[in-house]
Parts: C-alpha cells; structure tokens; sequence
C-alpha cells in the first residue's frame, strides 16, 4: 500500500471511506439534551457499502465501476432516509432531529462516486 503511487480517483476513495467511518463518532440523532452517535444509532451497518470500493483500492485490484457506483448511491440514499425518518412531532411543531453525522456520510458518499469515476483500473 503506497499512498503516494495511487491515482486520484483511489486516493479520493480511501479518504471517502476514512470520513465515512469518522462519521459514526459524529451525532446522528441530537435532541438537545439527548444526543447518540451512528454506534447507538445502528447506522454503522451502512459502512458496508465502502468496504468492497475500499478493499480494491487497499489491495490495488481492478473494480468493478457498476457495482461501485451502485454503492455510492445507496449511501447517499440511505443516508437521504435516515435522515427523513428522524422527523418528529414536538410540542404540535414538526422537527427533524437528525445532527451532523448522516450529512458527512452522505458527502462521503458523494466522495466515494467521484473517486471511482476518477479511477484508473
């Protein structure tokens, strides 16, 4: 593994797939005197979708762009769900209590799509 030697596109990859782990340490869920993070929230599953993008990058194996994209979009997707299914009715007024974590997975997931466009194989 030499970071130096990859192109931009695997480069872009790995740093999608760091930010989207960094992002379960982020809050997901933030009421205000209640907050939890992807850990408690169970959105940790949702780095399952990086792991065969980073895997190929690691190992320096040729990827399959479909399948890649296919996953990229799903993060965005399910992140674009978690996010609406924390809209809650509080004191007759509609809040989402979504906090920052889903947003920067989401934006790794954005990552990961332009880094496997910009990937040689």
């Amino acid at each position: 593994m030499n970071f130096q030697k990859w192109d931009m596109g695997s480069k872009m990859i790995f740093i999608a797939s760091c930010a989207a782990f960094i992002s379960f340490f982020f809050k997901w869920v933030d009421v205000g005197f209640i907050s939890q993070n992807g850990f408690t929230q169970g959105a940790v599953f949702f780095i399952l979708l990086f792991v065969y993008p980073f895997l190929m990058v690691i190992r320096e194996k040729r990827m399959n762009k479909k399948l890649s994209y296919v996953m990229a979009i799903l993060g965005i997707v399910f992140g674009i769900i978690y996010i609406s299914s924390k809209t809650v009715d509080f004191l007759s007024s509609t809040i989402n209590v979504a906090s920052s974590g889903p947003y920067l997975f989401m934006a790794a997931s954005g990552l990961l799509a332009l880094g496997v466009y910009k990937r040689r194989n």
